[in-house]
């Protein structure tokens, strides 16, 4: 009599969990790679986005128009004016090389004190331009009267950079500070600084 013999396939049967932890391990080595070489290339390139901003230094004259004219005294003016940066320097866009600059602020100052509020509007000699918010303020040193401007690039090249200015209203307090009809126009050396230094 003839007896059959069974033997349990336990050669096959361990063979398909060895394959499959050899495939898992391939799979989850595969997607370490992937997810490390992405960490790797994306992490730095958007940190380089960000210090992309970089900074942009300009120098130029500045002519301010004020109604009602300056005196002496505080009251509330609208200020107006026109700056052309002919020497610009950018970290960040080395096309730029001069600009044009517009503004307009409303404020309560006078020909030694006061603050204002408005915006400026750049536009550079690549046919980019920035809209910055601006505030300012007029501090006294001696006879030279400065407007400190800081603020925001809220649109366009550079936006959400911080900025700050200077501008020399006047060197010596103009005669015309102590008249009635007041001064109505003056025009001074302008520095804006865009981005980090």
């Amino acid at each position: 009599m003839s007896v059959i013999r069974v033997v349990p396939p336990v050669a096959s049967t361990s063979r398909r969990p060895r394959f499959a932890r050899i495939a898992t391990g391939g799979l989850v080595l595969l997607v370490t790679t992937l997810v490390t070489t992405l960490v790797t290339t994306l992490v730095p390139a958007a940190a380089g986005a960000r210090a992309a901003i970089g900074s942009t230094e300009c120098t130029g004259s500045q002519t301010v128009t004020y109604t009602p004219a300056l005196t002496d005294q505080p009251r509330e003016v609208t200020v107006t004016g026109k700056a052309p940066l002919i020497a610009c320097v950018s970290s960040s866009d080395p096309t730029i090389s001069h600009a044009t600059s517009t503004f307009s602020a409303t404020g309560t100052f006078s020909c030694t004190s006061g603050t204002r509020a408005g915006s400026r509007r750049i536009t550079w000699n690549n046919g980019k331009t920035s809209t910055l918010s601006s505030t300012s303020a007029v501090s006294v040193n001696g006879a030279e009267s400065l407007v400190l401007l800081k603020g925001v690039v809220v649109d366009g090249e550079f936006e959400g950079a911080q900025w700050a200015g200077t501008f020399v209203m006047f060197s010596t307090k103009p005669q015309a500070c102590l008249t009635a009809p007041g001064l109505a126009a003056v025009s001074g050396p302008l520095a804006l600084s865009i981005g980090s230094p």
